[in-house]
């Protein structure tokens, strides 16, 4: 249980005395990161500028927490790892679907490296308070908004350098009227000045824009927050937002469920899917002839996903099992509980069939219909779950390490996939190469031209080959649709996209090819 007085409620660090050295440091990151995200990411389409933007985020904390007492933990720098691998899918393609995302993923990954810096975070330790913590710990940066302002308002405590900057400001403010003064008669004397003050005038009118203010205050905030999250590493507060205390973690009783109940439940399961899978071997895996005028594909369509939330509710029910059971089966070790142990094996055994149906049904499926986003998705999502049923089994035989831990890294390393795979490159050339090898009469080439950009290179072969006149046009069509938009776009050297150079590529070496039909 949670202790009564405490509130998660931040202290704002009244008198904390930070070393001076630091403050500047801090200063500095939090300007630093103002000025790259509104240079790097705020930019039309960022490319390359985004993994340039975490190598400088790398760098910078990298030097300011080397070697500091404050950061108990040095390790917590490598969780910049996955947020580079991450901010590589804006390099490498031109897909945005991970976009949204990506970014909430890299502020969770954010809060999780610098409670590291101060141990208030260790993955072998993880359970549900953890992560509650990581959340938690998301939005301490907004209550540090203010203390760069205190550290300026207490400089200024010095009488001479107050009165200073209230002289400098004067004079700003009785120079200005002046100069705009001048600057009105002079252009009307000199029509080459006139000209001069008016290139003048347009780059101030664009400083002034909307657009570039929305950016700076845009900026601001990401290095306000940025600063905050790393303040809150150099700053001693016993009643942080993050500190979750237990009034004594080892009274709490443990839940314990009724061993045959659950095993009754487990054996009813079990002798469920074991008809189920004698099915899948006599239908499914065996080809043998379908009842009812089923055809294969359907057959493996109208499954497969019911499979798949199976499969997860079954490792859910295991876990939940050796929860409650956990002194009946790996203390105790009663009969009942050896019995339990079995059962849940078995379990995951079946489960891995469910796993292997659920990945045939689709090769089924696709093998008439060929990729699309959700199936492509789906394969990597069977591959990785397969790797954590391994992982489950591994638990209920040794029940010697912490379960949750395995399944978050198995998450971050399946979701890390899914932003490098360029996942529409695949699903076009597996498209394309069904047609042209007469798996299928037609093709859909309105999905493929619905894709991003990474597919082109796949769709310029419906130009090359002897296809229908209508795809053949509609690809052509599409091609041109690219060269007018990247002609039109605001291009620049943070905007470097490795599929959108290839395209640029691609669409110079075809321009021939890439006459509309009259």
């Amino acid at each position: 249980m949670y202790q009564e007085n405490n509130h998660y409620m931040p202290v704002m660090c009244k008198g904390v005395d930070m070393d001076s050295k630091i403050k500047v440091r801090l200063s500095l990151y939090g300007i630093l990161s103002t000025i790259t995200y509104i240079y790097l990411i705020l930019t039309p389409n960022p490319g390359i500028s985004v993994p340039v933007f975490i190598i400088i985020q790398f760098v910078s904390v990298f030097f300011i927490v080397k070697n500091k007492k404050e950061v108990k933990n040095n390790k917590g720098i490598l969780i910049m790892i996955p947020i580079f691998v991450l901010s590589l899918n804006r390099f490498i393609s031109a897909n945005n679907m991970w976009q949204t995302t990506n970014f909430f993923v890299i502020v969770f990954l954010y809060s999780v490296m610098f409670l590291m810096f101060n141990e208030n975070f260790n993955l072998k330790n993880l359970n549900i308070a953890n992560i509650f913590k990581i959340i938690l710990n998301m939005f301490v940066p907004f209550f540090h908004f203010i203390v760069p302002f205190k550290w300026v308002a207490e400089k200024s405590k010095n009488k001479e350098k107050n009165l200073l900057i209230k002289r400098v400001l004067i004079g700003l403010f009785i120079s200005i009227p002046c100069v705009l003064f001048l600057i009105i008669i002079l252009s009307s004397a000199d029509l080459i000045f006139y000209k001069n003050v008016i290139s003048f005038n347009t780059w101030i009118a664009k400083m002034l824009n909307f657009f570039y203010i929305f950016k700076f205050i845009i900026g601001s905030l990401v290095g306000l927050y940025l600063f905050g999250h790393l303040y809150s590493v150099f700053v001693e507060n016993d009643n942080d937002i993050t500190e979750l205390n237990y009034e004594n973690s080892n009274s709490v009783k443990q839940i314990n469920g009724d061993v045959i109940i659950l095993n009754i439940l487990l054996g009813s399961v079990l002798i469920i899917y074991s008809m189920f899978i004698i099915i899948q071997f006599k239908y499914l895996f065996s080809s043998g002839e379908l009842p009812y005028d089923l055809n294969y594909s359907e057959y493996a369509r109208r499954g497969f996903f019911e499979l798949v939330f199976l499969s997860i509710l079954n490792i859910a029910l295991i876990l939940l099992t050796t929860f409650l059971l956990k002194e009946k089966i790996y203390v105790e070790k009663s009969k009942w509980g050896q019995l339990t142990k079995l059962l849940l094996i078995y379990l995951c055994i079946l489960t891995g069939v469910l796993l292997i149906s659920s990945f045939y049904r689709m090769s089924l499926y696709d093998g008439v219909y060929g990729f699309t986003r959700l199936r492509i998705l789906v394969y990597l999502f069977l591959i990785f779950e397969g790797f954590g049923l391994l992982a489950t089994l591994i638990y209920i035989i040794q029940h010697n390490f912490n379960i949750l831990a395995i399944y978050v890294v198995i998450s971050l390393v399946y979701y890390l996939s899914i932003n490098i795979v360029q996942i529409d490159t695949i699903i076009a050339k597996r498209n394309i190469d069904m047609y042209f090898n007469g798996q299928t009469e037609t093709i859909d080439v309105n999905y493929l031209m619905s894709l991003s950009i990474d597919a082109a290179p796949q769709i310029m072969r419906l130009i090359d080959k002897d296809v229908e006149i209508i795809t053949k046009s509609k690809a052509i069509s599409y091609f041109i649709g690219i060269k007018e938009k990247y002609s039109n776009l605001e291009y620049n050297w943070q905007s470097y996209n490795l599929s959108v150079e290839k395209a640029k590529r691609l669409l110079e070496a075809n321009k021939d090819k890439l006459q509309p039909y009259s």
